[in-house]
């Protein structure tokens, strides 16, 4: 049977499942794609307690490249711009369309607040959760003793409207303040709930003092103010909106079959218009079944979904999912006290709690996914030879590299600066020209990524030489798989590559494309100068040394291959990889006076290198050195790339100061790394602001210093 290709748009309840199924039985001939703009979900069931305290941030959350892992699923971080249903592709904005055989959707809902004025400048969406969590944490932070009455106004009166509002007034209480909660619908408080249920709510915000404000409409937002229709000005310092949701926007620019602008499914969970196309969660709407929008639908949809896809693609008779009528329902109420009810039957207390907290748990407790290499005793774990890194954490120690160097001649024709230095310098009849090769192995599951990262790790010696590049030749190696996916991997990684020399200004002429074990890219560039490139002998006693970038890339990659690294600072350290310095080099050739790039010996080891060649010493300031999100985490975990331990052989010479934590980092090999620069001090000031501009990093990390090539801090 020929492989085919499933693409699963979002990384909701059901997909989720489907993900941690399909890694415990695999369905054979299928590559699956995950498409989504996070990297982790959080589940709804725990979000109101952790708003009280219940649960950290953090327990409430699924790992989606780790998921995706244990499933051998690629995942793509990007939003959906369209689907073509007859050429069956997903468009993804600037990458080339993802081709598909079958199509899985649970995108969720869209919590805006249409055709009201000043809604989404004015307030918070309970949904996308990162969003409401960062600004609720940043509210509480806020909160001052003068505030004595924080104001909290909650939009949409439905379960999870009043569950929120009553973990909102027992979080603000908790810290000291005497807050005004006001609940807002446009109908009934509490309208969707069984008699007995809503009676029971109705009573605990009336005893927490909730103010209600039912049938009521809003005309508009503005900062702090709810402007009610029939003249009311509701004050608030936070507007939290948990109204019902709509359908997704680009859902009626497909051809699917749509319900009130939900994707119509029959009971096999197929589009009644597509049967190449599945969807579940609130996104669907289940023909003569119109069960309202719960996290519980989409779970017990889940083993439906992964049986009818394994069905249809071997074109076998796909089963029906008939969901209940009634169903379980937990709200929490406060720290230890939750209300339970299943149709017109309810109860409260703490018993309920203790119920709901084991199965949310026992549920998150599922997509705790642990590599074998996690699941060993520390003791082990040393004796455990470490799976070599990928990216610039496989590179050979700098000391093996200089050995071999050595056996080069000192000089060659046309070259004008020395072996070993960032890139060759050759000086043509049109000028001098600068010429660096550069090659990444697979550290990532998206060729398309993982090329747009190697180019820009690639021209970053271009960049450190202060010059422009113009002709690119690629060397790829892609795995030994079919045809058709042997075109799909080099598309992937020509497009993204020629999108990024596009907008540098250099064009890929040829190479050479070969297949081995595992996936391989890299560029070799010719770039040119219109004066003298900048080199590594040019620091002087009283240079500021900047850094472009955050370090921490190999300690995040290497945590990420021991399961280790979240989501999130995966995904963060991917998009720092991906960001151009082209823009700052014109503006830095002007006003450094050595620079290079730091990638795989690290940033002392480049720092390093710039001490030698001009012949100085470096004092360093820690506190100074931007890292990035988890990787001091993971480095006090004693995470370490597999090249750490040659980049610390390069300060034997210096004398190391143990005790400050981030000492580990300097020795972190880094892919795509920042440009190191030693700049004077009369030209710091307008070089950091033009790096902010930018969006890199600015600070000065340290100083130049008379000294015979040591690094100090």
């Amino acid at each position: 049977m020929a492989e085919k290709n499933l693409v699963l748009i979002g990384g909701g309840h059901s997909h989720i499942l489907l993900m941690k199924k399909m890694g415990m039985k695999p369905i054979k001939g299928l590559n699956i794609t995950l498409v989504t703009p996070d990297p982790e979900l959080v589940y709804t069931g725990m979000l109101p307690a952790a708003i009280l305290g219940a649960y950290n941030y953090d327990q409430i959350k699924i790992d989606l490249i780790q998921l995706s892992k244990f499933a051998k699923c690629k995942i793509v971080f990007s939003y959906v711009n369209k689907i073509n249903l007859q050429r069956k592709e997903v468009y993804l904005g600037e990458r080339n369309p993802l081709e598909f055989d079958v199509l899985s959707i649970d995108i969720g809902i869209n919590y805006q607040l249409i055709n009201i004025p000043g809604s989404e400048k004015f307030s918070i969406p309970v949904k996308p959760f990162d969003k409401f969590i960062h600004n609720w944490s940043k509210f509480l932070l806020n909160l001052k003793a003068p505030l004595s009455v924080p104001k909290v106004s909650i939009i949409g009166a439905g379960a999870a409207g009043c569950e929120l509002a009553l973990c909102v007034n027992y979080k603000i209480k908790s810290l000291g303040f005497n807050p005004k909660i006001y609940l807002i619908d446009k109908n009934e408080i509490a309208g969707n709930l069984p008699n007995r249920a809503k009676n029971r709510i109705l009573k605990l915000l009336d005893e927490n003092n909730i103010i209600l404000r039912k049938n009521i409409s809003i005309s508009s937002f503005t900062k702090g103010k709810i402007h009610c229709e029939d003249g009311e000005i509701i004050s608030s310092d936070f507007i939290l909106r948990a109204t019902g949701g709509i359908p997704q926007n680009w859902l009626s620019n497909t051809d699917l079959n749509l319900e009130k602008g939900f994707i119509s499914i029959n009971q096999c969970l197929q589009s009644t218009s597509h049967d190449f196309v599945f969807a579940s969660g609130d996104c669907a709407s289940l023909v003569n079944n119109p069960n309202q929008k719960a996290g519980v639908f989409a779970v017990r949809a889940a083993p439906f979904l992964y049986r009818n896809i394994k069905n249809y693609i071997s074109s076998k008779k796909l089963i029906k999912y008939n969901p209940q009528k009634n169903f379980l329902q937990a709200l929490t109420i406060d720290k230890k006290k939750a209300l339970l009810f299943w149709g017109n039957f309810s109860i409260y207390g703490i018993f309920p709690w203790l119920f709901k907290d084991f199965v949310d748990r026992s549920f998150i407790k599922k997509f705790y996914i642990k590599n074998s290499m996690n699941s060993l005793s520390k003791e082990k774990y040393r004796e455990q030879k470490q799976e070599l890194c990928g990216a610039c954490g496989a590179k050979v120690g700098n000391k093996v590299l200089e050995n071999a160097l050595e056996k080069l001649p000192k000089k060659v024709n046309r070259m004008m600066n020395k072996i070993g230095d960032d890139a060759a310098i050759v000086n043509l009849k049109q000028g001098n020209h600068v010429l660096t090769t550069d090659h990444l192995r697979e550290f990532c599951s998206d060729p398309w990524t993982m090329s747009r990262i190697t180019a820009i790790h690639s021209l970053g010696d271009i960049w450190a030489m202060g010059s422009v590049p113009s002709l690119v030749l690629s060397h790829i190696i892609i795995p030994d798989v079919p045809l058709i996916d042997q075109k799909k991997y080099l598309n992937d990684i020509i497009d993204a590559a020629n999108s990024v020399f596009k907008k540098e200004g250099a064009s890929i002429i040829g190479g050479h494309t070969s297949k081995g074990k595992e996936l391989t890219i890299g560029f070799t560039i010719l770039g040119h100068s219109n004066k003298n490139p900048i080199t590594l002998d040019g620091a002087n006693h009283g240079d500021l040394i900047i850094l472009t970038k955050p370090i921490g890339t190999g300690t995040i990659l290497a945590g990420e291959m021991q399961g280790l690294a979240k989501g999130l600072w995966i995904k963060n350290a991917q998009e720092w990889m991906m960001k151009s310095q082209g823009s700052i080099i014109k503006f830095l050739s002007n006003k450094v006076t050595s620079m290079t790039d730091v990638t795989g010996f690290g940033l002392y080891g480049h720092l390093k290198n710039i001490c030698k060649s001009s012949n100085v010493s470096a004092i360093l300031s820690l506190d100074e050195i931007p890292i990035l999100e988890g990787a001091l985490e993971l480095s006090l975990k004693g995470v370490r790339s597999t090249i750490f331990e040659d980049n610390l052989r390069q300060a034997y010479s210096d004398r190391l100061n143990l005790d400050n934590k981030k000492w580990p980092l300097l020795f972190d090999p880094q892919t795509s790394g920042g440009l190191l620069a030693s700049v004077p001090k009369k030209h710091i000031l307008e070089v950091q602001k033009k790096l902010e501009i930018l969006g890199l990093t600015h600070s000065v990390i340290g100083k130049i210093v008379k000294g015979k090539a040591t690094i100090s801090y």
